[in-house]
């Protein structure tokens, strides 16, 4: 090899082994400090102390991933041969470098913008969510665009990476001064040195995930974390372990997830009414040809709208200067409202929720991790026992996030998607059909339907990339976040719908339940902290009795399905992992963060947090051992496939 001269020239191997992997970790520090930056606004840090922790601990993940994606750069480059100052040779370790660098680095960064939607690190679930979400073609140079401060210095950070990488020159032969003795001690202490630092320091067991609450707390975790450690690490590793918490009779004393419906004589509970909703108030009575008496079912709709928050709404925020959903607001003005929870922070966690009240408690949504393929029974299979005819809507094309698939799998006779609406007129070129029209489509297929059915359908417009019809670009209100804008967009799509249904045979004889799958972005402080980030709307507005009420009971999206059969009067007894609002007066809302498990009630939160090395809990609320009960129940059941009545 020819020697040359460069930014950074080390004397000897060992120094320039040392001086790759700190511009490795210095690459990966700033687009970590970047992480930060845009989106300090969901971090509440308290003064220096957590500071130096947040710190100290990101140093020791940043240092173990870099050190880990780079053990064979290090290990062809000690090993005790003349051949490592070949130029095939060196070709080779600039690639066993720069490949595993720019995926770390370029993953950390993807995850800036990634952030800001589901509040946690990405994990190993992104492989098994590629591919089920909207047009990748058209989404990922929009990405780039709408998020051009990540692109930007994403471009820069990588840059300077490959010119530092470029400009450190490997030592020429002859200023190595060859020594065999050396090499050999030299290979041993560079071994023991990497493997303590993949390990993450010098305790008993490699650094784990959830060690990164020592540092700080729990929803600061992510400043001390990485992306790529954190997919690492949850690769091949189980969507859930059983838990043990207590014995088997103490924790059904605690939670029972049978839900065992006011209507089966076996359960005294007493009922709890609001006004109108009660229980049994779904159950209408007609009277046949033959003079006798029967019973069938109201309609019910669930509407789901993409991303809707509390915090949008003037309905929930009596002092918010702009409401930024008009129509709901109006609609409230004659609905039930409960104080909604999503159980999740992704689309892909919400339909299990509040079809089957199975909420995602793990890494992985339940539609794409081990169990998809349990025996859930969700509200559609139950209720076509009464004669239910059932659909659901989803103007994304068919197979997105798996949502056809599901629907079959919990007893759904029909599925209308993009395919079926049939024309790409309406199109908004990344997700699927525009909500004013898929919306007004099914308005005028459930007249088509027979009654009774169950409907459910998911909107799409209020969603990266922000997109809304032409016809419509400076007409609807603008705010801080462009989502504000598509919100608006969907609430006037969700008034012509109402305007459409209205007017049809159905629409008197119809429950009407709207809540969201999750919040987007926090744009306010009071909307970022563990129970905030979770805070939907939950409307029931039923036609035949249009009177406004307001309850402070939490309502999760676990909840519908469990309320839903006390509602209609049915006796189906099944696995729920949520409550009816007619059988329990206060509600609760459960959800898992990041490594950490999470219940909160009016009172406070409950948390939870394990690792091979230590447990971390908090009892804000008194829910702690309830907290406990409901994930051995839930892990029991998901892994051993007990989904069912018994």
């Amino acid at each position: 090899m020819t020697y040359k001269k460069g930014w950074f020239n080390p004397r000897n191997i060992y120094g320039y082994l040392i001086t790759k992997i700190l511009i490795a970790f210095v690459a990966l520090t700033l687009t970590q400090v970047m992480y930060y930056l845009l989106n300090k606004g969901h971090f509440q840090i308290d003064g220096f102390g957590e500071w130096a922790g947040i710190v100290w601990g990101f140093m020791r993940y940043a240092m173990a991933t870099v050190t880990l994606v780079l053990v064979p750069f290090i290990v062809i480059n000690i090993i005790p041969t003349n051949i490592r100052w070949k130029n095939w040779y060196r070709s080779l370790s600039n690639i066993l470098y720069i490949i595993p660098v720019l995926v770390v680095v370029v993953v950390n960064q993807i995850d800036v913008a990634y952030f800001q939607f589901t509040y946690r690190r990405m994990s190993s679930e992104m492989f098994a969510y590629m591919g089920v979400g909207g047009d990748m073609g058209n989404l990922i140079p929009q990405f780039l665009v709408d998020y051009w401060p990540v692109s930007v210095s994403g471009v820069a950070i990588i840059t300077l990476l490959l010119l530092s990488s470029h400009k450190t020159i490997f030592p020429a032969f002859n200023e190595y001064g060859i020594n065999r003795r050396n090499d050999y001690i030299g290979l041993g202490v560079t071994l023991l040195l990497t493997l303590f630092l993949v390990r993450g320091g010098a305790q008993r067991h490699f650094i784990e995930l959830n060690d990164s609450a020592r540092y700080c707390q729990m929803k600061n975790t992510p400043l001390v974390l990485n992306s790529p450690y954190n997919i690492i690490r949850t690769l091949g590793v189980p969507d859930l372990t059983e838990l043990n918490y207590m014995s088997d009779d103490e924790a059904l004393s605690l939670f029972n997830p049978q839900f065992i419906p006011l209507a089966d004589s076996t359960n005294r509970t007493a009922a709890v009414s609001y006004g109108d909703f009660h229980a049994k108030s779904g159950r209408v009575s007609y009277l046949g040809n033959d003079s006798l008496t029967y019973y069938r079912g109201k309609n019910i709709v669930i509407i789901i709208l993409e991303s809707f928050s509390q915090e949008y709404m003037g309905c929930y925020n009596e002092d918010l200067e702009l409401s930024f959903t008009p129509f709901l607001d109006s609609l409230a003005g004659k609905s039930l409202l409960f104080q909604g929870r999503s159980n999740g922070k992704k689309s892909i966690e919400s339909i299990p929720s509040v079809m089957a009240s199975m909420p995602t408690l793990m890494d992985k949504p339940v539609l794409l991790s081990e169990y998809k393929k349990n025996d859930i029974v969700g509200l559609p299979m139950l209720l076509k026992k009464h004669g239910y005819n059932t659909a659901f809507f989803h103007g994304a094309y068919n197979g997105s996030m798996g949502f056809d698939a599901f629907c079959k799998k919990i007893g759904f006779d029909a599925y209308y998607g993009r395919n079926e609406f049939g024309n790409e007129k309406y199109y908004d070129g990344t997700w699927g059909i525009y909500d004013e029209h898929f919306l007004q489509y099914m308005a005028l297929q459930l007249t088509r339907t027979p009654e009774p059915f169950f409907a459910g359908v998911f909107t799409i417009s209020s969603h990266h990339p922000y997109n809304i019809p032409d016809e419509y670009k400076g007409t609807f209100r603008t705010g801080k976040h462009p989502i504000l804008e598509c919100v608006n967009y969907s609430d006037m799509a969700l008034r012509k719908f109402f305007a459409t249904a209205s007017a049809q045979p159905w629409y008197e004889n119809t429950l009407f339940i709207i809540m969201a799958d999750h919040p987007a972005q926090a744009l306010s402080p009071q909307f970022s902290d563990y129970g905030p980030w979770y805070r939907i709307p939950m409307i029931i507005f039923d036609p035949q009795h249009p009177v406004a009420q307001r309850s402070n009971r939490i309502m999760q999206q676990s909840d519908v399905m469990p309320t839903l059969i006390d509602y209609l009067g049915y006796n189906e007894p099944c696995i729920c992992f949520g409550t009816s609002v007619f059988q329990q007066p206060e509600g609760w809302q459960i959800a898992y963060g990041c490594g950490y498990h999470q219940l909160v009630t009016n009172d406070g939160v409950a948390l939870i947090e394990e690792t091979k090395s230590r447990t971390f809990e908090q009892d804000g609320n008194g829910k702690l051992m309830f907290l406990k009960a409901i994930l051995q129940q839930y892990s029991q059941r998901m892994i051993n496939n007990k989904l069912n009545r018994e």
